[in-house]
């Protein structure tokens, strides 16, 4: 009998494929909190704002670096 394995599926979201330090997102939260004031009630939102630029631009450095891989 032979077998077959179905590709894995690959999440196509940058908030669950990319992975962020907790720090580096803690830090990003507060410097965006202190450049808005200190507000009252928004570390929810900081912090998520925070963790989609991070991962956005983590993925964009993983992208540039795979090119720039490719091209040597």
């Amino acid at each position: 009998m032979s077998r077959t394995t179905s590709p894995s599926v690959q999440p196509t979201s940058p908030t669950q494929s990319t992975p962020v330090p907790h720090d580096k997102i803690a830090m990003r939260a507060y410097e965006k909190w202190v450049k808005r004031g200190r507000p009252d009630g928004t570390s929810d939102k900081d912090w998520i704002e925070a963790e989609a630029e991070l991962r956005a631009e983590h993925a964009r450095g993983s992208n540039n670096q795979n090119s720039t891989n490719a091209r040597r």
